[in-house]
């Protein structure tokens, strides 16, 4: 069932590049979840909310890389319990722990700045 706050879409983009499209579309809240005429169908929901997006993108790039929050913690020089806390959005990250993380993860540090709503 599709809510007023979700859209489904039928893309057609160059296979070589629909497994990137797939996980960009995860990575904002979507999924894919069914065939549309032959073609991948992608469920695409509303964004993470502001409050919750460092901590979840945190989490997930940590994941990726293999790494335990205290492996991560370590090699930005914070105790692992920062770590938790950055991932939990208890703890807002410094911008100059947001470029550790980038640098160590293989991403950017926007990705675990807040954005002011203004």
């Amino acid at each position: 069932m599709i809510s007023d706050t979700m859209t489904q879409v039928c893309l057609e983009v160059p296979s070589q590049t629909l497994r990137l499209v797939l996980d960009l579309v995860k990575t904002l809240g979507g999924r894919r979840i069914e065939q549309c005429g032959g073609q991948e169908a992608v469920h695409v929901v509303p964004p993470l909310p502001e409050a919750e997006r460092a901590g979840r993108l945190l989490r997930g790039a940590r994941l990726r890389a293999g790494l335990t929050q205290s492996q991560l913690a370590e090699k930005i020089g914070v105790p692992q319990s920062h770590i938790s806390e950055y991932e939990k959005n208890k703890r807002n990250i410094p911008p100059a722990k947001a470029e550790e993380l980038a640098a160590v993860l293989g991403t950017v540090a926007g990705h675990f700045q807040r954005r002011d709503s203004a």
